[in-house]
């Protein structure tokens, strides 16, 4: 496992892959990729955990039977800064920043007074916003990107579009193809912010130019956000989970004087409840209802729908956020990962008709083994149903078909699973018919 954390160079001429089996003839097309590839700099400099690695673009290129490769570093601020110093000038998840040398001294100065500004070093998602590909993480910048040769053409702020701070990693595209999206601000109290790219019309703005924000609703707790990679969409409903895996943000007030990384700033609450929180895809109002469920941590929605009076929200979910600790280089790069640290297919069921007497449970579908509790008027206490069997993260279900509708497969990867699944691409069937 630990080859899989050396780090690598970039080959942007196309190479032709090597095939064990084969590829039958009517399987064409493309497929892109990004993730971390480089830690490992001049002056035997490495940085601290594996997000922290600069961002590598792969492009597939798979046409009668063959497959072609090339690879391309993210030409982003971050990446130059760090081949120019051998240190990150802009704050990573697992390393903190470094005093960026092309400053004066007043400015390096007063740039220890303000808080960490966010890395510009995306690697999660690739996001098609009509004809241009556009390199997305949780940050605040999307990178548009040359599907030819992988060239980084031009940097959005998407603070500057709906005014958020950042935003997730996973938008969400509807059946008449608006995309939704979630991000959150800190200058104005601690706000999540919902916002909408509607599909193209004939007044010649460009996609970004039409985002709007559809709701803005406060968190939870008074000075701190949420953690949240990704969320669910259903036919009616957006569904924002907050997760107690908390972005201190007093903390993050002070980084430039202490000198945090952003891992500093996240504080886990095992003893809070997680909430889940529907807002109508419509009007933008949040409902009044609160679903609380006992503590635990995640990156992956995996689908959401409604059935019957019921809102169904499967995700890929841990006990607690340790994952988050043992993916930092130096544990990686052992060769060996905790065979505790296992994420689980998990199912909740939200009935949307909280009518019922205090204590009872409020699901009525058949085929699952999710409870709902009645606790008060606003309060509906969740305990989930385990499908398949421990070991799965990264889902994937026939998004085009299925996205916010009933479904009977997911697919996944056993990722760092030490145990019965390890090294495996998986699926679940998660309704029979």
């Amino acid at each position: 496992m630990e080859k899989l954390f050396e780090s690598i160079e970039e080959h942007p001429e196309p190479q032709e892959a090597e095939i064990t089996g084969s590829i039958p003839d009517w399987v064409e097309g493309y497929l892109f990729r990004a993730g971390p590839a480089k830690w490992d700099f001049e002056d035997g400099f490495t940085l601290n955990h594996y997000g922290d690695g600069t961002s590598l673009m792969n492009k597939f290129t798979i046409e009668k039977g063959k497959v072609t490769v090339m690879t391309k570093f993210l030409d982003s601020e971050a990446y130059q800064k760090l081949l120019q110093f051998n240190r990150p000038i802009f704050t990573e998840y697992g390393t903190r920043s470094y005093p960026d040398l092309c400053k004066n001294i007043f400015q390096r100065f007063i740039a220890t007074f303000l808080p960490m500004s966010f890395t510009d070093n995306n690697f999660d998602n690739f996001l098609m916003l009509e004809d241009e590909m556009y390199l997305i993480s949780e940050k605040n910048s999307y990178w548009k990107i040359n599907s030819d040769d992988l060239t980084a053409i031009e940097k959005t702020d998407i603070s500057n579009v709906v005014s958020v701070n950042a935003a997730t990693s996973h938008p969400h595209i509807a059946q008449d193809g608006t995309i939704y999206n979630i991000g959150s601000s800190v200058m104005t109290g601690m706000k999540y912010n919902i916002f909408k790219t509607p599909p193209k019309s004939a007044d010649g703005l460009s996609a970004l130019q039409r985002t709007t924000m559809l709701s803005t609703i406060s968190s939870s707790y008074t000075t701190c956000l949420s953690y949240y990679h990704s969320f669910g969409l259903s036919e009616n409903y957006i569904l924002l989970v907050e997760q107690p895996y908390l972005i201190n943000t007093l903390k993050m007030a002070t980084s430039g004087i202490v000198g945090y990384c952003f891992h500093d700033l996240m504080d886990w609450y095992p003893d809070e409840k997680a909430i889940f929180r529907l807002i109508d895809r419509e009007t933008g109002i949040e409902i009044e209802t609160k679903y609380v469920t006992n503590a635990f941590f995640f990156f992956h929605h995996i689908n959401t729908y409604e059935e019957d009076g019921h809102l169904v929200s499967d995700l890929v979910t841990y006990s607690d956020p340790d994952v988050v600790n043992h993916l930092l280089l130096e544990k990686l790069r052992l060769g060996t990962f905790p065979m505790a640290i296992v994420a689980g297919l998990t199912r909740f069921v939200l009935p949307l008709n909280t009518e019922g007497k205090q204590g009872s449970n409020l699901v009525t579908l058949k085929n699952t083994k999710a409870i709902a509790v009645k606790q008060d008027e606003n309060s509906v206490l969740l305990i989930p149903e385990t499908k398949g069997k421990k070991g799965f993260e990264f889902p994937a279900i026939n998004y085009s078909m299925f996205n916010s509708k009933k479904y009977r497969y997911v697919y996944g990867s056993s990722v760092f699973n030490r145990a019965e699944l390890a090294n495996s691409v998986q699926y679940c069937i998660l309704l029979n018919f």
